[in-house]
């Protein structure tokens, strides 16, 4: 039986993974984006930086959930299942939390 602090230690360090990498791309674009980029005298015109941030930001959780789905499956091999089954108590709660949001949001 694995320490429950083991098993607490292996999806903080799973969450901690995720909301590094999604600060980095949101620290890099609230600090190098400017709006007013293709702007001239006469002309107002704005980007739209946002969904070009949101859909960065979609493609990493989706490669996170994928890396977290292959770990899953080595763990399973590897006959570590309690820790395979907290990748996939998480990746169960994180996608329904999502989909709860989706759904208050819509």
């Amino acid at each position: 039986m694995d320490n429950p602090k083991k098993i607490i230690l292996h999806l903080v360090i799973r969450i901690g993974i995720l909301i590094l990498l999604l600060a980095v791309v949101f620290l890099f674009w609230y600090f190098t984006f400017d709006p007013h980029k293709f702007c001239d005298e006469n002309g107002h015109k704005h980007v739209d930086g946002g969904l070009g941030m949101f859909i960065v930001l979609f493609l990493i959780t989706q490669m996170f959930y994928l890396a977290l789905l292959v770990e899953m499956i080595y763990l399973f091999v590897k006959k570590n299942r309690i820790l395979a089954f907290a990748n996939l108590g998480f990746l169960m709660i994180s996608l329904c939390l999502v989909l709860g949001f989706m759904l208050i949001t819509n």
